[in-house]
């Protein structure tokens, strides 16, 4: 099997609203995606790293790569191919990511295949609301929806995330878990402040509540808090879940596909951080259709917790020929479903394309 033909596109998906986190605002997802073709089969990946604090790799590095590496795998044999984007993981892994997931989807088998039944995977709802009426609303519908773990960003101003985390508790009153996600915003008096000042009872984690390489801030707060700590923006391959196990300052490391390169490395890493310990968390809230599609077979597959690949449901509207279909809570990946890009939608939010072949 070689590579015949590649089309690259640099799209800009508008969003509903605008996802806020601690470090950035976005209202579109500047991502870019990669079509590959070997013998009639069609493989589909994607990079979303316009998110400051998420991906070292900006939006233009990420396009300029697809651009650069697009041509030199072209007519390679598709092994080949993923040997030669493979290389680069280390340095670009967002920017390698969209190249070997489409490899891997025009592969017989693959973690990336049609799953052989339905596969229902859990998806955790998202709190954005700031006064008790708001969150009041968004609990009792994510809750009458199915879900039954949410999360509310928290890594603002301190005594304010305190007193939303509290009115969120008040409303769910035990009927889902709760997670907080600081996202790198607080510094370690203000991260004590808020896990000493929380009911920990339902709360499952605080999620990266500093900088991503501030491990001396993690040690020391994870000493003390009656909240479980997990890691996200820190983790990077594996040698940063092995730092985070000797230091014994998380009990739950975070995984997005766009990070690991393939789907394949990405399972690999679950099982392994799984058998040192952690919980795993599986899934990027800031990503779109494609790598939602991908992170949640490989979830499916896996059995993960609630997972977080729900960024696609931020979008005002899909790039798929039949978007992904979603009922209580949970993402349904049925053997028939297949990715495919509806051509009207492509053009209409691409800013550039390439097309090889």
């Amino acid at each position: 099997m070689k590579v015949e033909k590649i089309n690259l596109y640099r799209l800009k998906i508008p969003l509903k609203r605008p996802y806020k986190i601690a470090t950035a605002e976005m209202k579109a997802f500047d991502c870019t995606i990669v079509s590959l073709h070997s013998r009639g089969h069609e493989g589909l990946g994607e990079a979303m790293a316009d998110v400051q604090g998420y991906f070292w790799e900006t939006a233009d590095q990420v396009w300029q790569f697809a651009k650069d590496q697009g041509p030199k795998i072209l007519g390679l044999p598709v092994e080949k191919a993923r040997e030669s984007i493979s290389r680069q993981v280390k340095e670009k892994p967002c920017a390698a990511t969209p190249f070997l997931t489409a490899l891997e989807m025009v592969g017989p088998k693959s973690h990336l295949a049609p799953p052989s039944e339905l596969l229902t995977v859990p998806m955790l709802g998202i709190l954005q609301a700031a006064d008790a009426e708001g969150i009041g609303r968004e609990v009792e519908d994510l809750i009458a929806q199915g879900y039954d773990t949410l999360k509310i960003k928290v890594g603002f101003e301190v005594d304010k995330d305190i007193e939303r985390v509290r009115m969120a508790q008040k409303v769910i009153r035990g009927r889902a878990c709760l997670r907080a996600d600081a996202n790198q915003g607080y510094t370690l008096p203000r991260a004590k402040k808020f896990v000493q000042h929380i009911d920990p009872r339902n709360i499952e984690f605080l999620e990266q509540p500093f900088k991503e390489n501030d491990w001396n801030a993690m040690v020391e707060l994870s000493r003390l808090s009656p909240i479980p700590l997990g890691l996200d923006e820190s983790i990077y391959g594996m040698d940063s879940v092995k730092r985070a196990k000797e230091l014994g300052c998380a009990r739950f490391v975070k995984f997005k596909i766009m990070k690991m390169g393939s789907a394949e490395a990405l399972a690999q890493a679950i099982e392994t951080s799984r058998q040192m310990g952690f919980g795993i968390i599986l899934g990027n809230g800031a990503a779109g259709e494609i790598s939602c599609y991908q992170e949640a077979l490989v979830a499916g597959r896996m059995t993960i917790r609630a997972g977080e690949m729900n960024g696609f449901l931020k979008q005002r509207e899909s790039i798929l020929a039949q978007g992904l279909k979603t009922a209580g809570g949970k993402i349904l990946l049925g053997p028939d479903y297949r990715l495919r890009l509806d051509p009207r939608q492509v053009d209409r939010f691409s800013v550039d394309r390439l097309d090889l072949g």
